[in-house]
């Protein structure tokens, strides 16, 4: 009788763990992932990568201290057995696989091909200066730190890749936290490390499979496994690539992360399994999986960030709490152990010092720009203990020399960040550099090469104005303007209802969809039929595919903007939202205005705004609210006038509804209509151009100058509304905040008497809190 694998009536077998094992696996689990939770917060709160810490733990955990001071405890948590090894070490290799995938995810290959020379030359020199002084220290080395000495060319080959291998995902982290991206020295450290990551995982994995194929070099065996590994690499490229890609493409038409993710990781594992069966290391497929995966275009974000939670906060600690077990400090104390780490940790960072230094100099740059890449490059992070792990798995390495590899590692992280504040501060900033990071800081929420804009409907009058705002909006984005109409399942009445209806609702709906054809021009619609549960989650569900804002026409009635639909999408849209009331008929929405009160929400309102101006060429005017009764009372202890250069800050934060800072103005005189005087020419340009950049930084590049007025304002009068009619402008851009109780929408009495007005088109906006 044959019976199924992990049947009832499966027998007991040697290989299969006992129960004990178990238990003591998921305590080791426990231990390894609270320490390393403890290290990783130590770490960061010194400035430090927090794969310090958690490599630190393991090394707490391990025989450098537990195993040394508490033997017993030890023994009995941690058991030699060979058993309860490949427990842990089989979480250690998914953790070890999925953070290569993440690796790769960061790794931008489009960087290679806008190398410059200095990138090119520090990047080639610092791989080729440690390799060699790697090497050159391998055959040298005595005899007792080689796991076999008859080995000791591969040895030596792989401490050189050891020695000049770069950990990207650690650099990365430090140019972040030391907001160097925008920087030119940036671009090349970013550049030089993904060639460092790329050609040392090449090379490692060539070393690996010789030393698979019996620890020595055999020439017809090394060129089998690179025909292979070249196979792989032209298959990955030509057959997986784009099968992910039109997997990827179906998926962003449907809301289905957990099949993204499912995709990812088997992958991930087909690719990892193929290179382990080559000869070539695991990680090295998964590492490319990565690099695929990144260019793949509708690749979900959320997707990303809900498996690097999981890999950074439970696997990747443990993956480095089972190195630390490994390391044993005290091997270092005897026989000259720690003489060894000390040559064999400088000869690594002089290695990639003088590579780097010289590839820098020789590329054009300057002595500190060249020193700033190398003490960069010099951290070997997790990459180093990825090397030294495999080194281990694959008997190059005795438990010494792992020891040394892995502090080495660690001890080049500590270094990196603290050297690059001190090289940095003699790195002068150029125009060039100046100019990209105003860009950067001036891109603001709404990128108009790439704005992403969903439109609900349901056929009336205000969807079609608001499809109107978003076809301007996005005319130069390269993605479409997203109009889907909503099919609530609702009751089985409802449903019967709309069957016996269906004919007359389709012929609207057509009707409407040429409608909004007619008034998209020259923009792309992609149409989009939802059908969900409720409309609010089937709108709220779509949104959270990657789009920047909801622009919803509002459901009318006596309040205009209520509607249980609007009500559960401004709660719970992933994104900003803008609900828009149509005014009168005819009017072409060309003379914009936004009030201003120096809030945050007011600040998204008048970016919002700028973008569409400037798609469209609309007038915008900004309207500085300052407070009447608090502005008279201070003007008793004015002077008659102020100097004509007198800036004119910006009104405090605050709501339409709460008592804006005073902006006082030359003369600071005011008409009692609600707008102040007007400033000389020359004062109220200097004034404007502060006011502008203090509103939004978006206002510095852009070419369209906004119209600035200050008005007057008294809490709850519609001071606002009725300047917003003198003025004679067709469309008004509010930033509010939901203040709604019991389910009701609310954005301020101030507001409220605005929106109520039937002669100008409304944009409600409601920015999302983590976009501002």
């Amino acid at each position: 009788m044959v019976r199924g694998w992990g049947s009832p009536m499966h027998e007991p077998s040697p290989s299969r763990p006992s129960g004990h094992a178990v238990f003591i696996l998921l305590v080791q689990l426990a231990l390894l992932l609270a320490v390393a939770r403890l290290g990783a917060g130590l770490s960061k709160l010194v400035g430090l990568p927090s794969v310090v810490g958690e490599l630190a733990a393991g090394i707490v955990l391990g025989p450098s201290v537990f195993g040394h001071y508490a033997p017993r405890a030890f023994a009995a948590v941690f058991p030699q057995t060979t058993e309860q090894f490949h427990l842990v070490e089989t979480i250690g290799v998914l953790g070890i696989v999925l953070l290569m995938l993440l690796t790769g995810l960061e790794t931008d290959l489009k960087l290679l091909k806008n190398l410059g020379r200095a990138a090119v030359v520090a990047s080639v020199l610092g791989m080729v200066v440690p390799f060699g002084f790697g090497f050159l220290l391998g055959m040298w080395m005595p005899v007792e730190y080689l796991a076999v000495p008859e080995r000791r060319l591969l040895f030596s080959a792989f401490l050189a890749t050891a020695m000049a291998i770069s950990a990207m995902p650690v650099i990365a982290k430090i140019l972040i936290d030391l907001d160097l991206t925008r920087r030119n020295i940036g671009l090349v450290i970013l550049s030089a490390g993904v060639v460092d990551d790329t050609v040392g995982w090449l090379i490692l994995s060539v070393i690996a499979g010789a030393a698979s194929s019996g620890g020595v070099v055999r020439l017809a065996g090394l060129g089998l496994t690179v025909a292979l590994l070249v196979l792989f690499l032209c298959l990955v490229a030509l057959l997986v690539a784009p099968l992910l890609r039109a997997a990827f493409r179906f998926l962003s038409r449907r809301k289905s992360s957990d099949t993204e993710l499912v995709i990812i990781v088997t992958a991930t594992c087909l690719c990892a399994a193929a290179t382990e069966w080559m000869g070539v290391h695991a990680v090295f497929g998964a590492f490319i999986a990565g690099t695929v995966l990144r260019q793949v275009p509708n690749l979900g974000q959320e997707t990303v960030h809900r498996l690097e939670s999981f890999v950074f906060a439970i696997l990747a600690p443990i993956f480095f709490g089972i190195v630390g077990l490994k390391v044993d400090l005290w091997t270092l104390a005897d026989g000259g152990g720690g003489t060894m780490l000390a040559i064999v940790l400088t000869i690594a960072c002089l290695g990639k010092l003088v590579g780097c230094l010289l590839g820098g100099v020789w590329g054009g740059l300057s002595f500190w720009e060249s020193l700033s890449i190398a003490v960069a490059m010099n951290a070997r992070g997790a990459m180093g203990l990825v090397v030294a792990s495999i080194g281990l798995s694959l008997g190059i390495l005795n438990q010494q020399m792992f020891s040394i590899i892995v502090v080495v590692a660690v001890a080049t992280s500590f270094m990196a960040p603290v050297a690059l504040r001190l090289t940095m501060k003699r790195v002068k900033l150029t125009r060039d550099e100046e100019q990209r990071i105003l860009a950067e800081q001036s891109r603001g929420l709404f990128d108009p090469l790439a704005l992403r804009v969903l439109v609900p409907t349901a056929g009336g009058p205000n969807a079609l104005v608001a499809a109107r705002v978003a076809f301007r909006l996005a005319s130069a984005s390269a993605e479409p303007v997203e109009v889907a109409y909503v099919d609530e399942r609702g009751t089985f009445f409802d449903r019967l209802v709309r069957s016996l209806r269906f004919a007359e609702v389709r012929s609207n709906l057509e009707e409407h969809l040429t409608a909004l054809r007619a008034l998209a021009g020259t923009t792309r619609m992609e149409v989009r039929h939802l059908v969900g549960r409720a409309a609010a989650e089937a709108v709220v569900d779509e949104a959270g595919k990657g789009f920047d804002i909801i622009l919803a026409g509002a459901s009318g009635g006596p309040t205009k903007v209520g509607g249980r639909v609007l009500v559960e999408v401004v709660e719970r849209a992933p994104c900003h939202v803008g609900i828009v009331t149509a005014g009168k008929e005819g009017n072409e929405l060309s003379r914009v205005f936004v009030p201003i009160d120096g809030s945050s929400v007011s600040r998204v309102a008048a970016e919002l705004a700028l973008r569409y101006a400037e798609a469209c060429g609309a007038e915008l005017t900004l309207g500085l609210l300052s407070d009447r009764t608090e502005r008279a009372a201070r003007n008793k202890s004015l002077p008659d006038t102020l100097p004509i250069d007198t800036p004119l800050p910006l009104p405090a934060p605050s709501s339409l509804e709460g008592t804006p800072a005073p902006s006082p103005t030359a003369g600071d005189g005011a008409d009692d209509d609600g707008e102040s005087a007007p400033l000389a020419p020359a004062a109220a340009a200097a004034a404007e151009a502060e006011d502008l950049a203090r509103i939004s930084p978006v206002f510095r590049v852009s070419k369209l100058r906004p119209r600035v007025v200050r008005i007057q304002y008294e809490a709850g009068n519609g001071s606002v509304a009725a300047a917003i009619e003198r003025g004679g402008y067709d469309l008004v851009v509010l930033g509010a905040e939901n203040r709604a109780v019991r389910r009701h929408l609310f954005f301020g009495h101030e507001n409220e008497h605005i929106i109520a007005l039937d002669s100008v088109t409304t944009i409600i906006l409601i920015p999302h809190p983590g976009r501002r």
